[in-house]
């Protein structure tokens, strides 16, 4: 068995600060050095439903998780009607010039994609909300094009779901999903397989391009609750097909800021990169803290082969 190794915690809450009471599920971006980081914000209890809203903040860090800059500003926040309750969760995916922003736009009754688009991470264009018959969340695509087409992960529960889009354009058309509940079962690539997965899963970190194929690390969830970290490989040419998966998590909540937090036995992975062979994931913890973890790029990958998927 192969485990993420923690490193610890990266950023908590800080009094009188943006995100005063959680800063956690951090999407990431690497360039030169630099870990551009996306993070979700709230400056209330979640258990104060009526001012639970969440934003998000704009941070830099270095290869050792020192924090170079904080905005402690909101960076993208909610301006629609759709998304009043809360902009949450960021992925980012760098694909063809610019950096596209992933998020969850929250009214308080429905969960839905939102894109989101920047060059500098000072300066975000709103894109559009993808809306359909149903609650979706953890999505995000992969970084280049598969046989010329955008390829969409997204989670409506509980399992995983990938479609494939012309254009950006078409992804936020509501015509593209006209009738999307009646072929959904033509979508979904992953479903619960195990105990820990039993609730439901989700798309966690944007997937890497490897040599053994896509390495998709998602979240699941178990039927009391408790949210840990898996990993899977999906074939190079055809995404839709899944060729590996482990059976057996590889972050699961074990110290005190993941076991106790606004929300309780959370670890829930949403940014990751590889630098010189190591693989960096950035994880929320306790709904509460963000937290890091790493692991040997090959040694992940020497184990996830181990465990081909039947009929792949």
């Amino acid at each position: 068995m192969v485990k993420l190794k923690k490193t610890g915690i990266v950023m908590s809450p800080l009094k009188d600060q943006l995100g005063c009471f959680a800063r956690f599920n951090p999407g990431v971006y690497f360039k030169d050095g630099i870990v551009h980081m996306l993070y979700r914000a709230t400056n209330s209890d979640i258990k104060d439903g009526a001012n639970y809203i969440s934003s998000i903040g704009y941070a830099k860090l270095d290869l050792d998780n020192k924090i170079l800059y904080d905005s402690n500003k909101k960076v993208i926040f909610p301006t629609l009607p759709v998304e009043v309750k809360g902009c949450e969760d960021p992925r980012i995916v760098e694909f063809e010039g610019c950096c596209y922003i992933f998020y969850t736009a929250y009214d308080g009754v429905k969960a839905r994609v939102s894109i989101a688009k920047t060059t500098d991470f000072i300066q975000y264009n709103k894109l559009g909300v993808i809306d359909h018959f149903g609650y979706d969340k953890d999505a995000f695509i992969f970084p280049e094009r598969m046989n010329g087409k955008i390829a969409y992960m997204h989670r409506i529960s509980p399992n995983i779901q990938l479609d494939y889009f012309e254009s950006i354009e078409e992804l936020l058309s509501k015509d593209a999903w006209t009738g999307y509940e009646d072929r959904i079962d033509r979508s979904v690539i992953m479903k619960s397989e195990y105990d820990w997965e039993k609730r439901k899963i989700g798309g966690s970190t944007p997937p890497i391009k490897t040599e053994k194929g896509w390495l998709l690390l998602y979240h699941a969830v178990d039927d009391k609750g408790v949210y840990r970290g898996g990993a899977a490989l999906l074939d190079r040419k055809n995404p839709s097909k899944l060729i590996a998966r482990l059976p057996y998590p590889i972050l699961e909540p074990e110290e005190e800021y993941e076991l106790f937090g606004d929300v309780n036995n959370v670890v829930f992975p949403e940014g990751a990169y590889v630098f010189n062979g190591q693989l960096k994931v950035y994880y929320g913890a306790g709904d509460k803290y963000i937290a890091a973890a790493q692991i040997d790029l090959d040694e992940l990958l020497t184990e996830l082969i181990k465990y081909p998927v039947p009929n792949a």
